[in-house]
Formats: C-alpha cells, structure tokens, sequence
C-alpha cells in the first residue's frame, strides 16, 4: 500500500473513530442533561438531514477546489462543531444552561458536525478513485472498507475505557481526533493537482448509472441502522435480557460487525478481486443468511453468528456500491458520485430508525423480514439487469463500463 492510499485509510479510520468514540454516550448523556428521548431523536435526525444535504455539495467542491482541501475542511469543520457540543455539555452538566438552552445548542452543532461529516469520506473515495485504475477500483474502495470497519472495532472499544474517567471524555478523545486528522491530511496527503473540468457537472442523484448503486447505498444504511437500534429491543424481548444486559450482548455483536468488514474488506484487497456487481450479490445474499438465522433463533450464540453474516454482507456491499458509482461516471464527476454515495449514508439513517421502530410495533420481527425481502429485490435487480458504467458516453474511460 503507498503512501496515498495509506492516509486515505487513516483519514478515514480516524473519522470513524471520531464519531464512534461518542455513540454509547450519547442515550446516557441525553438522560443526564434531563432532555427527553425523542428531543435525543430530533437532535440526530436534524443531524442526519444535514449530512444529507451538504454531502452532494462536498463532492462538488472536491471536483472543483480538491480532494486534499476537502479532506482537511471537514476534519477542521467536525472539529469546530465537536469543540462547542463538548463545551454545551459540560456546561449542562454543571447546571449552567436551562434544558431548553441545552437542547437549542447541542442540536445546533449536531447539525453543524452532520454538514461537515460527509467531506472526509467523500474527499477520500473521490482520490483513491484518481489514483487506482478501473480494474483496481474495488480493490481500492475496500481499503476505504476496511478502515471503516476498523473505526467500527476501535471506537467503541476505547469509549468504553474512556467513559471510566467521567462521561465526557470520549467527547474530549473525539475532538482531539478531529484536529490530528486535520493536520495528517495536510502534512502527509498527496492528491494530484485539481483539472479543469471539461463541462459543467451533470452527474445528480437521478443519472441513470448511479440510481442501482445509490439505492444499494441507502439500503444498506437503512439495514445497518435497524441492526444498531431495533435489533437491541429484538435481543432484549427474545430472550427476556434486562436492559444492562440486551446492551452489552449488542455492544459485542456489533464489534463482530465491525471485525467482520475488516476481514472481509482484506481478503478482498489481497485475494478474491471481486468486481462491484459481485460484491453486492454477495453482500446481499450474506445479509439474507444473516437475518434469517436471526429470525429462526432465540439464543445469543446464533444471534453473534448472524450478526457476523451481516458483517460480511456490509464487508462486501459497502466497496462494491463505492466502486460501482465510481466506475458509473466519468473522471471529472468523481467527487460529485462521491458525495452522492455518502449522502445515501445520511438517507439511510433518516429513514432506518423511524421505519424499523415503526414496524417493530406492529411486531418484532417485521423489520427484518422486511430488511430480508429488500436484499432479494438487490440480488434479482444486480443478477438479471445489466449496470451499465457513466451516462456521458463521450466522457473519459473511467466510466462507461459494464461492472
């Protein structure tokens, strides 16, 4: 691995890192500020709608200003806005600030970190797609896997070591990460300079070559976001678990998830090359296995091995949909297929609480039969209609293949 592709992985793993870090806190935090949990809930969804909307505007600046700059500006932005969440909660906490100021500021810099979240991973899959050919585009885009699945082990892991020395410091441990990201990707980064865009962007999130893989995109955030939250309630009412208890089963199946991507995402880089298409059949079938020996179990040893399947599944869908969005357009269209791809991440995670919780009202196990009928309609739309490479035929030979 070269020197580039190797702080593309660190950029990305430290972003991962960064927000993981804050994960487990946030429902203990969100009790001792005295807020409520559906003003918790808006707080991350107003968050969450942010990232949607900048994410496309990220891979814009990164096709016109760089993919260096774009890296460095959303570290320095996550930063700003983890510095004042950190500053709004320790204030809380020491009862300087009303509920009603408490709730205002943190959802304010919520929103503020969610604008910025996407520059990082669209800045990263836009050059590691400038510095590897088409034939290597997968293998690439699973590095970038693969860092995400390291961030996924490793967050949580140290927030639990941290949170022994008081609730706030994985907050001060995030912060800290942001501004080292900042000053890694602007001291060891290397891009290639930024070209002139030989037409104005036309890429958006209705082209024709991108819509399979954004959908692919949101589906599988919609997945991991019903696993993350339903799947705690799932655990808890199968197998008659208290809450502490349902908690840290769930903390250990979603390390696996996260080991599971890892290792998958490596073998993908040094032996099996699967091409995207394969990847997202394989990764969809994978989620299938994995929810249905979740659906016909009731003990914690099967629900670790399912939530392993789905790990593999995430391993090998989240390169694939990467690498084919990225293939799906031309070179000048990069950072633009990018940030569609991270914004598909932010739709998911609109959408997956609301609608697992909803179904899992109805009945428990709605959500992911529902989540098991989805990845059938991926396999039969990956498996039996072609996906066709960039819509601009006249474009450079990044784009335009059959993947």
């Amino acid at each position: 691995m070269n020197r580039t592709k190797a702080t593309i992985a660190i950029s990305i793993a430290l972003s991962i890192v960064a927000t993981t870090l804050i994960l487990p806190i946030l429902a203990p935090l969100i009790r001792e500020l005295h807020l409520s949990v559906v003003q918790g809930g808006l707080m991350l969804s107003i968050g969450s709608v942010a990232m949607v909307v900048a994410a496309p505007l990220w891979g814009i600046v990164s096709d016109r200003y760089g993919r260096k700059k774009t890296i460095v500006a959303g570290f320095l932005g996550v930063f700003a806005g983890y510095a004042v969440y950190t500053l709004v909660v320790v204030g809380g906490l020491s009862g300087a600030m009303s509920v009603t100021a408490i709730f205002l500021a943190l959802t304010a810099s919520r929103a503020f970190v969610g604008a910025f979240l996407s520059a990082v991973p669209s800045g990263a899959q836009a050059l590691m797609a400038d510095i590897t050919s088409p034939s290597e585009r997968a293998g690439g885009m699973a590095i970038i896997g693969g860092a995400t699945g390291l961030g996924l082990i490793v967050g949580p892991a140290v927030s639990g070591v941290l949170v022994a020395g008081g609730i706030t410091w994985p907050l001060y441990a995030a912060t800290a990460l942001c501004a080292s990201g900042a000053l890694a990707a602007l001291f060891f980064l290397k891009a290639p300079p930024v070209a002139s865009p030989v037409r104005p962007q036309r890429t958006s999130l209705f082209s024709a070559a991108l819509q399979p893989w954004l959908v692919a995109g949101i589906l599988l955030w919609v997945a991991i976001a019903t696993v993350q939250i339903s799947a705690g309630f799932y655990f808890q009412d199968r197998l008659n678990l208290d809450g502490e208890t349902a908690a840290g089963m769930l903390s250990v199946a979603l390390t696996l998830v996260g080991i599971a991507m890892f290792v998958v995402q490596f073998l993908q880089v040094r032996i099996m090359g699967f091409t995207p298409r394969a990847l997202v059949l394989s990764g969809a079938g994978s989620w299938i296995a994995g929810l249905l020996l979740l659906l016909s179990t009731a003990n914690a040893s099967a629900y670790y091995l399912a939530y392993t399947l789905l790990g593999l599944g995430a391993g090998f869908l989240l390169p694939g949909i990467m690498a084919g969005a990225s293939l799906a357009v031309g070179h000048d269209d990069q950072g633009v297929a990018a940030g569609l791809v991270s914004a598909s991440q932010g739709i998911g995670f609109i959408i997956g609480p609301a609608a697992s919780t909803m179904l899992y009202e109805w009945n428990e196990t709605l959500p992911f039969w529902s989540l098991a009928g989805l990845m059938v309609v991926l396999i039969l739309r990956f498996a039996f209609i072609p996906v066709h490479g960039a819509p601009f035929p006249n474009t450079s030979a990044t784009g335009g293949a059959d993947v």
